[in-house]
């Protein structure tokens, strides 16, 4: 079951809230003491996180299939990051993975399966009781907290502490195998100036551009920050590339570094554009970037990473 992308706090209905971990989902299978952890595309997770197969061995009573996220944190803010645990989403050596210095810890919320039972025509409120009946939590094996309002406070904290954001979840939601409006994802974004220094070709229905290439000034330099390709409507990618064409050159504005891919179109590094994204990868790059607007108030050469 997938959430939807909302920039909106749901309003009317029974909703119920967790906080929005930065993680990788995981689909877990347990038969007595077999486990198995597969991601969403259904690629085998074990030999990734051995430590997190023995909790899950010992933590659940039963048959069941569980849904969750795997998560490692950021030391020193005290919160999820997808950054840190990429360190570890690489390794497929369970004695390698121990012997990281990575982390990891696992995040229930589901539970769709138990002891035979088809428990997906249940409530979600439902499912979460029969949840934490057959798990025992420990130091790597959780249990989500729900809170069934103070939804406004709770998205404020985590934007305040640099967290992804929340989930919005249906109290009375089915779990289908799909796409949902009954589970809502709400994303806190920083924003940033960024220049142009280029752009891809569009695909599919999309008309002019597809993503905008985009980065900082690094003294006289200017780096590559990465793509955005959201957050346009079709009158925004007009304008856009109408200011673009007059810049087009033959040469990337990028200094040697990370390289976009595909067909693209460089631009001499004269517009500025404020973008919204999650967090800074440890590539310096920008994870999951939004167009927010063109900034005519500040000059391409004065737009330098913020911290």
């Amino acid at each position: 079951m997938l959430a939807t992308l909302t920039e909106e706090l749901p309003t009317g209905g029974n909703w119920v809230y967790e906080p929005k971990l930065d993680g990788v989902r995981a689909l877990i299978y347990v038969t007595g003491r077999s486990v198995r952890m597969y991601s969403r595309n259904r690629k085998p997770l074990n030999d990734a996180y051995p430590e997190l197969v023995e909790a899950l061995r010992n933590g659940v009573h039963g048959e069941a299939v569980l849904d969750g996220e795997v998560v490692a944190f950021d030391e020193e803010r005290g919160v999820s990051s997808f950054s840190r645990l990429q360190q570890r989403m690489q390794l497929r050596d369970p004695v390698r993975a121990l012997r990281s210095q990575v982390a990891v810890h696992l995040y229930l919320f589901d539970c769709m399966y138990y002891e035979g039972i088809d428990l997906t025509g249940l409530h979600l409120l439902e499912r979460r009781s029969v949840l934490n009946d057959v798990i025992t939590v420990n130091d790597v094996l959780h249990l989500t907290t729900v809170n069934t309002k103070g939804a406004a406070a709770m998205l404020r904290k985590a934007c305040s502490r640099g967290e992804e954001g929340i989930m919005a979840k249906r109290a009375d939601s089915r779990y289908v195998s799909a796409r949902t409006m009954d589970w809502l994802k709400i994303k806190c974004l920083r924003r940033q100036e960024l220049v142009i220094g280029g752009y891809t070709a569009p695909q599919g229905s999309r008309e002019r551009l597809g993503a905008l290439l985009v980065g900082h000034y690094d003294g006289k330099a200017l780096r590559y920050a990465g793509k955005v390709g959201t957050g346009y409507d079709r009158k925004t990618l007009e304008l856009l590339y109408q200011r673009l064409l007059p810049l087009h050159r033959t040469s990337s504005p990028f200094i040697e570094g990370p390289k976009p891919a595909g067909d693209v179109q460089w631009v001499e590094p004269k517009l500025v554009a404020e973008i919204g994204f999650s967090e800074w990868t440890s590539a310096g790059l920008l994870r999951h970037p939004r167009f927010i607007g063109l900034r005519d108030d500040k000059p391409a050469r004065e737009v330098r990473r913020e911290s």
